[in-house]
């Protein structure tokens, strides 16, 4: 790029269709509630900005740390597309393991996927995550729902996981190259 010409920035679509809605509710939330309801709805996002901030610094914090601790080719080597059953295992146990919400999940996620791990694993870390987190049984599930509820769901959560680091492979592949191309995956080889 020489001084004379500048690069074009696009804006995240996902940026805009966020700010699209929240245009639309505090719209809604004008017009039902006056002022009142703009301030409460303020006061509503300062509270939880203050409550997932810290937890979503440290995610990212660590997903960063991660990615510079852990060389690519190690993730490409153990989670990439080609790492085969080992791969997809140390995925799922990965989002088995993984504490914290999704402030912590998807950053780390996205160091994963930068760092050289295959969609399958990716696929395994984020359904196993979503569905079958140590942390959340031992804190939540089982204290407030019981050992019952806790074993039937895990019984019949835990083969969505398996399921998923077949399936979504295969669907990621038809998909048109264009859209694949934007995910953060990074190839160990080219």
């Amino acid at each position: 790029m020489t001084s004379g010409t500048r690069r074009k920035r696009r804006i995240d679509p996902s940026l805009l269709t966020l700010f699209g809605i929240l245009c639309l509710v505090v719209s809604v939330v004008f017009a039902r509630e006056g002022t009142d309801g703009i301030i409460e709805g303020l006061r509503s996002s300062l509270s939880l900005t203050r409550r997932a901030l810290p937890i979503t610094l440290l995610g990212m914090g660590l997903a960063g740390t991660l990615q510079v601790l852990v060389p690519p080719g190690v993730i490409g080597k153990y989670m990439g597309d080609d790492s085969g059953l080992v791969g997809l295992s140390i995925g799922m146990l990965a989002g088995v393991i993984t504490p914290g919400g999704p402030y912590v999940m998807y950053p780390i996620g996205n160091a994963l996927m930068a760092s050289g791990a295959g969609i399958g694993p990716m696929a395994g870390y984020v359904s196993a995550r979503n569905l079958v987190t140590v942390n959340r049984l031992v804190v939540w599930e089982l204290p407030f729902l019981g050992w019952p509820f806790t074993l039937t769901r895990i019984l019949v959560s835990f083969w969505m996981p398996i399921a998923t680091v077949i399936l979504v492979p295969i669907v990621y592949r038809l998909l048109p190259k264009v859209l694949r191309d934007k995910a953060p995956h990074k190839k160990t080889t080219e």
